[in-house]
């Protein structure tokens, strides 16, 4: 393929600097969406807890269960 001699990339530089502008943005209203749990989440776990099912993890990696969180 032959490169144009006129083509100074400027085109293609705007298109690139408009992609990581609109990833940016997607990635920053995607982690903000994601911090918060949804509440269908919270009403999963909040069932959990109270059917005494484990309800996260501990220090070491170990899962915790309600009781045992209620103990502490």
């Amino acid at each position: 393929m032959t490169k144009n001699p006129h083509d100074t990339g400027d085109e293609a530089r705007s298109v690139s600097e408009e992609s990581a502008k609109a990833g940016e943005a997607w990635l920053e209203a995607f982690t903000e969406a994601m911090s918060k749990p949804t509440a269908q989440e919270i009403a999963f776990f909040e069932r959990r807890r109270a059917l005494g099912l484990g309800v996260g993890l501990d220090g070491n990696g170990d899962l915790v269960y309600a009781r045992q969180s209620y103990r502490q």
